[in-house]
């Protein structure tokens, strides 16, 4: 008897673990900050699409995996009544940025090293309401 009631308390857990285990977490679209991991390496940058909601912060972890040292910058012109964001990251460091963006539309953003963006390092974040 004591080895079925063992087998059964396994069990429990195991499906109370599974159970838990597939509960969304609290870092959901919903979250008022948004973490997304960008690696920059070959020109360019992986994700190159970044998907947010209008008044969420997006925290970006950039990685450096390349040789040469890159950039990821949103220009001013791009997005009227920002300032200009950029982060700077030297091969093989990391570095993380933060921006809120409130009007859906679509932002660019690229390396502005020279060649970088004509060799295909850009990419966009699409905000939606």
């Amino acid at each position: 008897m004591g080895r079925r009631w063992s087998r059964s308390v396994v069990g429990i857990i195991a499906v109370a673990a599974l159970v838990y285990g597939c509960q969304p977490t609290e870092a959901t679209s919903t979250s008022s900050v948004v973490r997304v991991d960008v690696v920059m390496e070959d020109m360019r940058f992986t994700p190159n699409r970044i998907d947010v909601r209008a008044g969420q912060t997006l925290e970006i972890h950039l990685t450096n995996l390349g040789p040469q040292r890159h950039d990821l910058v949103f220009p001013a012109l791009e997005m009227p009544g920002l300032r200009a964001q950029e982060a700077v990251v030297e091969p093989g460091a990391t570095a993380v940025m933060w921006i809120t963006f409130d009007t859906p539309g679509s932002y660019p953003f690229m390396c502005d090293l020279p060649g970088h963006a004509a060799a295909g390092m850009t990419g966009a974040v699409f905000v939606s309401r």
